[in-house]
């Protein structure tokens, strides 16, 4: 291993849970492999680029927002299938991921290189991202990037408390289901950061709530809501539902319905990718989302 080292350890940071593995980690890290879009994307907003990813899940191979940024990086299978033999090839000094999905291949990827895994991908993307920071000796870069961030965000809440639609209701149309997004998935928490309310079933600890009946559709009601449609080999089947579900009357007779204020939102920005770079691309739709005037989305804009 290159230049001064770390020991190996086991961590628990900011409530996450970070794993090493059985090497010493670079102080540097000069060829990391990611193996969940959200490090992905705090490796390339840190200027780094790492030496292979895992595909981004319905990306070609790369979801768009980060496409211009990943040339020349390998593909090591997908997020629940990384390809190990492949990883091990690139001779990578640090592996990057999620517990959620990488957990049973700590083993064997910590047998390759240093790793950390953080404990969900789709909740905490904040902490995560430190985290991220830390494993590329990258800290004080990534404490700047997050607090960049938070001023836009705060910025735009300051901007949305004037608005009268605040009570957002957040939703994803699955093959034969819909899930009911609550506090701790990456849209709700984005939503809270920015001082919106949610429905109250919505309002709930929680990453969200799945096989949502058409029983409780009385519960979307809010002054806006916002839906994502799962977007990969099923879609059909998905738009089949979609329609069926906004077909039923109960659907219908929602004020927020009634008042045209339903809107679609990129599935991957807002649901499936969960990085730094993606809440950029989120904060990027808000003025447009809320009508905000133009003079307060320019002075929340990125580079403010």
């Amino acid at each position: 291993m290159r230049g001064s080292c770390i020991p190996r350890q086991a961590l628990t940071l900011l409530g996450l849970l970070v794993l090493w593995g059985l090497n010493s980690v670079h102080a540097a890290p000069l060829r990391v492999v990611t193996l969940s879009n959200d490090s992905t994307e705090a490796v390339l907003a840190l200027g780094l680029t790492p030496v292979g990813a895992t595909r981004s899940l319905n990306g070609q191979p790369w979801y768009r927002h980060i496409a211009s940024r990943m040339q020349g990086v390998r593909v090591v299978g997908l997020e629940n299938a990384p390809n190990l033999e492949l990883i091990a090839s690139l001779q990578p000094d640090l592996i990057l991921g999620s517990r959620q999905q990488a957990a049973r291949l700590l083993p064997t990827l910590s047998r390759i290189a240093p790793t950390v895994l953080v404990r969900d991908s789709r909740t905490g993307w904040q902490q995560n991202f430190l985290t991220y920071s830390r494993a590329l000796g990258q800290e004080a870069a990534g404490r700047q990037h997050l607090a960049r961030l938070q001023q836009r965000i705060a910025c735009l809440r300051q901007a949305l408390q004037q608005q009268p639609l605040r009570r957002v209701s957040v939703l994803r149309f699955n093959p034969g289901q819909v899930r009911v997004y609550q506090l701790d998935s990456f849209s709700g928490e984005l939503f809270a950061a920015l001082g919106l309310s949610r429905p109250a079933s919505q309002n709930q600890p929680g990453y969200g709530i799945n096989h949502f009946s058409r029983e409780r559709i009385a519960e979307l009601d809010a002054d806006l809501l916002f839906y994502f449609t799962y977007g990969a080999r099923r879609q059909q089947s998905t738009l089949q539902y979609r329609e069926a579900f906004m077909s039923d009357p109960a659907w219908q007779q929602l004020e927020v319905v009634r008042r045209g204020r339903v809107i679609s939102l990129d599935d991957v920005i807002w649901n499936t990718a969960n990085g730094v770079l993606a809440v950029a691309e989120a904060l990027d739709q808000i003025p447009q989302l809320f009508s905000l005037p133009l003079t307060q989305g320019a002075d929340c804009a990125a580079g403010m």
